[in-house]
């Protein structure tokens, strides 16, 4: 299986190899004002990672490609392979080689490779199907905000340690390899959450020829206590920033009822038809807005 899933994958033997490649460059995915070059190591082989655990895949091995700055000192370099190395015990994902070279901007590419025996793919969903959601959404466009803020923002002591959880949430993001590798045998089809909830559902749509409708009470109900905390500092709303925020790394599943694991969170439902749309009771369902697209502009 080539294009157009989360990952390529190819048999050749009884498991399945799963294949991916993420790329993480400067002032385009980060801003180093924000974030220590620790995290753009450790970030940049979790969002790599992601995809294989949205296929219920294992991590085998990573390889990592630099583009350094003139100028980049060595100690930063370091710095930048501490990061990977702690996501690589994290994930028993060792990082096996590479490559060096020199450009105008920061840039790590990764290419991680795993196994699984069969893969969980975006085309599986089915009408009848439950809309699972796995992990936090809303949390790192939360943290992003909260730095690019600084000083004007002004936390109660109540607020402070949910502030924290939303900024490590886009600062170290977690791929959630043991949660894709429990869906295995119960989901129809799955994606990871990193262009936002409301595109990646899209995506998951139009792979499996469904339609996939979220319900914004279960929606609701099914975000964190420190979201709705810290959008209310930023005066900003706790489901637009779940819908439309990106980099959460979180998972979403469609699969049958009978086999929802008790960690997911129900927040919809999979129908005949097609598109994404957004269901609120006594209101008509609102067709969802698209993810982050890197060639609009």
């Amino acid at each position: 299986m080539g294009i157009g899933d989360d990952a390529a994958v190819i048999a050749p033997g009884r498991d399945r190899l799963v294949w991916t490649v993420d790329v993480c460059i400067e002032n385009v995915h980060f801003d180093r004002r924000f974030l220590s070059l620790a995290d753009v190591g450790f970030r940049s082989l979790n969002s790599a990672a992601s995809d294989l655990a949205a296929m219920g895949a294992q991590p085998l091995a990573a390889l990592s490609s630099l583009v350094v700055p003139p100028r980049i000192a060595k100690r930063e370099l370091r710095e930048l392979g501490q990061g990977q190395a702690e996501a690589s015990r994290q994930l028993k994902c060792p990082v096996v080689g590479g490559n060096i070279s020199r450009g105008s901007e920061l840039g790590v590419t990764t290419t991680v490779l795993g196994e699984v025996p069969r893969p969980i793919r975006r085309s599986g969903g089915r009408p009848g199907d439950d809309l699972w959601l796995v992990g936090d959404v809303g949390l790192a466009r939360a943290g992003l905000l909260i730095l690019s803020q600084g000083p004007r923002m002004q936390p109660t002591r109540h607020a402070a340690a949910a502030q924290e959880r939303c900024v490590e949430a886009w600062r170290r993001p977690q791929a959630l390899i043991s949660r894709g590798r429990a869906l295995r045998d119960r989901a129809h089809a799955g994606i990871d959450v990193s262009d936002g909830l409301s595109g990646d559902a899209q995506h998951l749509s139009e792979a499996s020829g469904v339609r996939v409708v979220i319900e914004k009470p279960r929606l609701a109900r099914a975000l964190s206590d420190e979201l709705s905390r810290v959008a209310e500092l930023l005066g900003q709303d706790a489901l637009t920033l779940a819908l439309e925020g990106g980099e959460d790394y979180a998972l979403l599943a469609t699969g049958p009822r009978a086999k929802r694991p008790r960690w997911v969170r129900t927040i919809g439902r999979v129908e005949a038809g097609e598109g994404a749309v957004l269901e609120e009771p006594g209101r008509a369902a609102r067709k969802l807005r698209g993810g982050f697209d890197h060639l609009a502009g």
